[in-house]
């Protein structure tokens, strides 16, 4: 009994000594996007609104996985957007080419207000709520830069309710240079 529980001692105590296997690095990816445009629409009566517009992106993702949690922040002259998460698609995985497509929820806040005698597509709200359909694709330039070119469909209630059918569209493309941290 002796010779059989000295083994079994020594491979317990082996196990305990061995150190745990490290859980995969974790990547988060920060995109600074200097050229984008937009072209924000309402009803017919509100027109439409067009600008140049800034923006920060992060995306965050474990290596070889084909979900990734993302979301951004873009400004301009005329409004402020942001999508603080969605969910993305990445079916390619880790690849130096990497397309997307990713769901989410949106917020946007107008800096101006509509003059009466020249309605824009700015609505009446300080804050609209609404959802996000996004595509893009990254290209790794190195191991910690890449290039990031991204599309945005958003769709805002122009009223209080977000289930409002008095709706607003907006149509934004960004390029930026990224980095991963």
């Amino acid at each position: 009994m002796f010779r059989s529980a000295l083994p079994l001692a020594c491979a317990g105590l082996a196990l305990l000594a061995t150190p745990a296997l490290a859980e995969p690095s974790r990547d988060l990816g920060i995109t600074v996007a200097p050229l984008g445009a937009y072209v924000l629409k309402g009803d017919a009566e509100a027109g439409r609104t067009v600008g140049y517009s800034a923006g920060l992106g992060w995306a965050y993702r474990k290596p070889g996985a084909v979900l990734e949690v993302g979301g951004h922040l873009a400004s301009s002259r005329h409004l402020t957007e942001v999508t603080p998460m969605s969910v993305r698609v990445v079916p390619l995985g880790d690849t130096r080419v990497r397309p997307f497509l990713g769901v989410g929820a949106s917020l946007l806040v107008p800096h101006s207000r509509p003059q009466p005698a020249a309605p824009d597509a700015l609505g009446s709200r300080v804050l609209q709520v609404g959802f996000e359909l996004c595509g893009g694709v990254g290209l790794e330039l190195g191991e910690n830069l890449f290039l990031s070119a991204e599309a945005r469909y958003q769709n805002f209630s122009a009223r209080g309710n977000p289930f409002s059918g008095q709706r607003q569209s907006l149509r934004s493309t960004f390029l930026g240079l990224g980095m991963r941290l």
